[in-house]
C-alpha cells in the first residue's frame, strides 16, 4: 500500500512564488492585497496531500485488478487514494491522463520557482511522469480503440480496459501541454539532448494524434457526454498545436509546426460556435445543449484557463465579453442552487459542474458544489486582476456589465474604459475581484476536514449541497492542483502573506 515517508514540504517555492512577483503591490500604492485565504504553512500541507497521490521509486502502491496484483510505477498520479469498497462505489486509484497532466503543470510551475535544494526533488517528479507517460504511449490498445485516446491507466502504465467514455481527446492534448512545459525547462537547463531524443517525440506523437482527430467525436472533460464539439476539449487542444508548433519550429519540424499551426487556426474558427449571444454564455457542447451540462457548464471557466493562449484578441482570452458573460450566467446559477449557498449568503457562493448535474460522487441522486470548479472561479477572478493592472484599464461594455456589477455596484450602467488614471473606479474594481477570489477560495476552506491523524485541509471531491460534509472521493488531485494555480495567479498580485 502507499509509503508514508515522503513528507517533504517545500514552502521556499511559495516563498520565492511571492518574492519574485509582488510587482504589482509595489507600483500600485491603491491596490489592497489582503491577508490570503491560505498562509505558507497551510500551503505546504496542500502540496504534501498532492505529492502523497504521485508514486515514486519510494513512494509505492500495490493493487488488485481483475483478480491480479499489479505494482505501480514511479510517475502514476492517482486522482485519489480513494477506491470502491463496501460504502463507495467509485474507484479513483488510476492514472488519468487529464488529471495527470493537470497536476503535472503544476508541479512545473512549483519546479520552475522553486530554490535550487527543493529542485531535485521536484524533477524527479516530472522525470518519473514522463517515464511513465512514454510508456503509457505505446501501449498496445483492443481492436476498435485508440491508445492516444484512452481516458485511463492501471498504475503500472497498462491501459485499463473495463467499459468507460472513449475517446477523450483533451487528454493527449493536456500531457502535450505538459510535457512541452517540461521540455521549456529542460533546454533552460541545456538538456537539449533529452528533449531532442525524447521528450519532442512524445509532443509529436500526441500533436499528429490532436490535428488529425479534433474533429471527431469524443466524450468531454466530465465524461458523460459524447459529442464532436466540446469547448473545452477544442480550447486545450489549439493551446497544445500552437505551443507544440513552437517547441516543433526550434528543432528543424516546420512542416508539422506549420500543420499544427494552421490546425489551430481551424479550431479557432469552430469554437465560435459554441457563443450563443441569445442566452448570453457559450456552451460546452453545439449539438446537445440540453443534455447533461451540454449547455451552461464551469468548463467554460475551466477551458478558457487551461486553454489560454495569452492573446487578447482572442474570442474566449480571459478578458473576452464571452468569457465574462458566461462566468456572470454561470455564478448567478449556482448561488440558488445550493443550500449551503443560500444559508452562507454573505460568502462567495461554491460552485458545481454544471447546474442539472446528478452526480453525487456515489451515486446519481443529486450534483453538489465541486472543489476545483470553485477553485478554478477563484483562479479566474485573480487572473482578470492580473490582466487588468498588467494592461493599465477594463472596458466595460453592455456585454459584460452584469458581471462586474455582481460584485461591483460602482458601475454606471453605459460603455466606458476605467483606466489607472481614474484610481477609485480602476483600482476599486480590481481590488474587489482580488476580494471575490479571496472570498471563494475561503467558501471551499470553511469546509475542509480533519482527519483522525489531526492534518486538517483534507478536500474531497465534492461537498454535500445541503450539510457540507464531504463527498466523493478523498483528497483528489486535482483540488490541491486547482487550489495551488489559484494561489499562484493571486501571488502575481503581491506578497502571498501581508
Amino acid at each position: 500500500m502507499l509509503v508514508h515517508g515522503l513528507k517533504f514540504i517545500m514552502v521556499r517555492a511559495v516563498i520565492l512564488m511571492s518574492l519574485t512577483t509582488s510587482v504589482f503591490a509595489s507600483s500600485h500604492p491603491l491596490l489592497v492585497v489582503a491577508n490570503p485565504p491560505f498562509t505558507l504553512e497551510e500551503l505546504g500541507y496542500i502540496k504534501q496531500y498532492l505529492f502523497d497521490n504521485i508514486t515514486t521509486e519510494e513512494h509505492t502502491l500495490t493493487k488488485e485488478v481483475d483478480g491480479r496484483l499489479i505494482h505501480s510505477k514511479p510517475g502514476a498520479v492517482l486522482a485519489s487514494p480513494s477506491k470502491q469498497d463496501q460504502i463507495f462505489s467509485q474507484d479513483y486509484q488510476f492514472h488519468w491522463v487529464r488529471d495527470a497532466a493537470i497536476t503535472m503543470n503544476t508541479v512545473v510551475q512549483l519546479y520552475a520557482q522553486a530554490a535550487v535544494e527543493d529542485k531535485k526533488k521536484l524533477k524527479q517528479y516530472l522525470l518519473n511522469y514522463v517515464d511513465f507517460e512514454s510508456i503509457a504511449q505505446k501501449q498496445v490498445s483492443k481492436a476498435g480503440e485508440e491508445t492516444l485516446g484512452q481516458p485511463k491507466y492501471n498504475i503500472d502504465a497498462t491501459i485499463w480496459e473495463g467499459d468507460w467514455g472513449r475517446p477523450q481527446n483533451d487528454g493527449p492534448a493536456l500531457r502535450a501541454i505538459a510535457i512541452t512545459a517540461i521540455a521549456k525547462l529542460a533546454m533552460q537547463e541545456g538538456e537539449q539532448k533529452r528533449v531532442r531524443e525524447k521528450l519532442l517525440e512524445m509532443v509529436l506523437l500526441d500533436l499528429d494524434y490532436v490535428a488529425s482527430r479534433w474533429q471527431n467525436t469524443t466524450f468531454d472533460l466530465w465524461e458523460e457526454v459524447n459529442d464532436p464539439d466540446h469547448f473545452f476539449t477544442k480550447m486545450v487542444q489549439r493551446k497544445a498545436l500552437l505551443e507544440g508548433a513552437a517547441l516543433a519550429r526550434q528543432f528543424g519540424k516546420v512542416q508539422q509546426a506549420d500543420y499544427y499551426t494552421n490546425t489551430a487556426r481551424q479550431i479557432t474558427s469552430s469554437l465560435q460556435k459554441h457563443w450563443n449571444p441569445n442566452v448570453g454564455y457559450a456552451s460546452e457542447t453545439v449539438n446537445q445543449q440540453y443534455y447533461k451540462g451540454g449547455g451552461m457548464n464551469i468548463s467554460i471557466i475551466l477551458g478558457a484557463l487551461y486553454g489560454d493562449i495569452h492573446d487578447p484578441n482572442d474570442p474566449f482570452a480571459l478578458t473576452s465579453d464571452s468569457v465574462l458573460s458566461s462566468a456572470y450566467f454561470l455564478r448567478n446559477a449556482f448561488a440558488p442552487l445550493y443550500k449551503i449557498n443560500i444559508t452562507n449568503k454573505t460568502a462567495a457562493p461554491l460552485i458545481g459542474r454544471y447546474p442539472g448535474d446528478i452526480y453525487d460522487g456515489n451515486h446519481s441522486s443529486y450534483g453538489n458544489p465541486w472543489v476545483l470548479t470553485t477553485n478554478a472561479l477563484a483562479q479566474y477572478y485573480y487572473a482578470l486582476a492580473k490582466n487588468y493592472l498588467g494592461e493599465g484599464s477594463v472596458r466595460i461594455t453592455h456585454n459584460n456589465i452584469f458581471f462586474f456589477q455582481q460584485f461591483y455596484t460602482n458601475l454606471d450602467k453605459e460603455e466606458v474604459i476605467l483606466a489607472s488614471e481614474q484610481p477609485d473606479k480602476f483600482f476599486g474594481l480590481v481590488n474587489r475581484l482580488i476580494e471575490e477570489g479571496d472570498n471563494s477560495l475561503k467558501s471551499v476552506k470553511r469546509y475542509a476536514t480533519c482527519y483522525a491523524d489531526r492534518t486538517c485541509y483534507h478536500l474531497s471531491e465534492q461537498i454535500d449541497r445541503a450539510s457540507g460534509k464531504p463527498r466523493s472521493a478523498r483528497d483528489l488531485t486535482w483540488n490541491y492542483a486547482s487550489l495551488l494555480d489559484a494561489m499562484r495567479t493571486r501571488a502575481a498580485l503581491g506578497e502571498v502573506v501581508v
